[in-house]
């Protein structure tokens, strides 16, 4: 019995947080979505300019996702897909960051977007069709820091977000 008791006391998993070790989490990732085909990108680097301040979406009526675009403290990054179909531009708020982001993809394209802010609003973007998705950081208060995936000439093929914690201040 007592080395049952051991064995059992061995086999718990133990959780170390941030708190416990002094130190941030730092980020996750969540993806990629889609078919991945095409061309690969990543905003990584982008992200150094400051949080994400706005964004930029270009759909086709029918759904498929063309294009996508950041912007990080005022500066556009470069447009990733092509820039073709309905032009759609998000500013956010002071302090607003990107929480969560649902989507769909259905044969070689992302069908849908919907970005949740901790504001809590919500944008959605393209046609509810195909594999859903739901995005999230693995760490409670993290935000969308940056995305990556693929897109050829017509659109989005596959995405990923990269999630980062705020960083702390001294007060």
């Amino acid at each position: 019995m007592m080395l049952m008791l051991i064995f059992f006391l061995f086999t718990l998993p133990v959780t170390v947080t941030a708190e416990d070790n002094g130190q941030q989490r730092g980020s996750s990732f969540s993806g990629e979505y889609g078919s991945g085909g095409g061309t690969s990108f990543s905003l990584s680097g982008e992200h150094r300019r400051g949080r994400i301040t706005g964004f930029r979406i270009y759909e086709q009526s029918s759904g498929i996702i063309h294009g996508i675009q950041f912007q990080y403290s005022h500066t556009w990054s470069e447009l990733h897909g092509c820039k073709s179909g309905l032009s759609h531009e998000v500013l956010l708020k002071k302090n607003e960051m990107i929480v969560q982001v649902l989507g769909k993809y259905y044969s070689y394209y992302i069908q849908q977007l919907i970005f949740i802010t901790n504001y809590h609003r919500l944008f959605t973007f393209g046609q509810p069709a195909g594999n859903s998705f739901n995005a999230t950081p693995h760490f409670r208060g993290a935000f969308l820091s940056y995305i990556s995936g693929h897109h050829n000439n017509y659109g989005l093929t596959g995405i990923g977000f990269h999630w980062d914690e705020p960083k702390l201040t001294k007060a």
